[in-house]
């Protein structure tokens, strides 16, 4: 994408283009920048860039040097056994690198799965790791799969954070753009809001949107049936409920023209939002967002194909709600609601959901 492109593409944003005469005043401005978990309407600075070596120099402007001798969770998925399409660790190399020099003391984070498979415990989520080339002695620091948490309230409702992103002053997350199935796609925000809590509070947020039905307004159309990925429910001379099969989703209730189904408690997404924000408050944060390899699912399926989207760069912030924005627009420029069409439900909730709990709103974005 050139840079006319890049400015007709978006000529409703703030943006410009960083020289180097320009670099001195801007690590001065943004060294200075927290990020926000407050209603502040400050302007959030999201960079892109094109080539994975420039993550270094995003990390200089967003402020790195205040990680200097902390030690540091790196969030990120390592993929699931089968799938080709997480994080490259080349990227995830540069940006351990870059704490390290600067005197961090980082260490690759994920947190065990809720579903079977080898990812469900720390030793086997290790030997995946190992085999997706984020082994420790490949990265150079160590790797922590977490499985303990503490509990933090957002909103009134109660979320367990890994215990070592609960302890961290800073983190750093890394997230590899795709789509997602229950949450339409998953970038930071669901990078964080699954990935950064409990066994227990990932099956928690699942049950919080499981569908309740008003038998008084169903008029039995069967449009909440067509949708369910899991196929938990059965329309026809009446409505049916799986409760083992729900996977808790909530697309049902979105997809409910006649207002009878309601969430359990809260739609999926804002629940991921809620638990995000849990994961980061009060701590200093450096987002980075891959959009390449961008799947129709997510990281944790082991078939993600195919390939929806070509690739479009990179994205660094300190703002959750920001980057995740600002990769859904760049995405719906190439290819229009791609993730809305193909997994039937509106991925952009998890980011209005942010941005109202106080996690990030206007934003500047520029180009390196």
């Amino acid at each position: 994408m050139n840079e006319i492109a890049f400015c007709a593409i978006y000529p409703h944003h703030k943006r410009q283009v960083i020289s180097s005469d320009h670099w001195k005043r801007e690590l001065a401005k943004v060294a200075r920048r927290s990020p926000r978990v407050d209603n502040s309407t400050d302007m959030a600075v999201v960079y892109f860039f094109k080539e994975a070596e420039k993550v270094l120099s995003a990390l200089d402007l967003l402020g790195i040097e205040d990680f200097r001798g902390v030690r540091v969770p790196v969030k990120l998925h390592m993929g699931e056994p089968g799938n080709r399409y997480y994080i490259s660790p080349s990227i995830v190399k540069l940006i351990i690198g870059r704490l390290k020099d600067i005197g961090a003391e980082p260490f690759l984070f994920d947190t065990t799965v809720a579903y079977s498979g080898l990812r469900s415990t720390t030793h086997g989520y290790k030997r995946v790791a190992y085999r997706h080339g984020f082994g420790q002695d490949d990265m150079g620091c160590e790797v922590v799969i977490g499985e303990e948490g503490v509990k933090v309230v957002e909103c009134g409702h109660s979320f367990e954070v890994a215990k070592e992103v609960y302890e961290s002053t800073h983190l750093a997350v890394v997230s590899h753009v795709k789509g997602h199935i229950q949450a339409g796609f998953g970038g930071a925000i669901k990078n964080l809001g699954m990935g950064g809590v409990t066994k227990g509070t990932k099956r928690m947020i699942h049950r919080m949107s499981i569908p309740r039905l008003s038998v008084e307004k169903c008029d039995l159309c069967g449009s909440c049936a067509e949708v369910c990925p899991s196929h938990a429910l059965t329309v026809d001379l009446d409505w049916r409920y799986d409760s083992i099969a729900c996977e808790g989703c909530g697309k049902c209730v979105s997809a409910c023209s006649s207002g009878a189904l309601s969430y359990e408690i809260m739609d999926f997404q804002k629940g991921l939002a809620l638990s995000a924000k849990a994961c980061v408050r009060g701590k200093r944060v450096l987002y980075i967002n891959a959009l390449v390899n961008i799947t129709r699912s997510c990281d944790c399926d082991p078939h993600p194909d195919p390939i929806i989207c070509p690739d479009i760069g990179y994205l660094a912030s300190n703002e959750l709600a920001a980057i995740d924005r600002v990769s859904l627009e760049l995405i719906n420029e190439v290819k229009p609601r791609v993730f809305e069409e193909l997994n039937r439900v509106d991925p952009s909730k998890q980011v209005r959901y942010a941005q109202e709990i106080g996690l990030g709103g206007p934003y500047e974005l520029v180009r390196l």
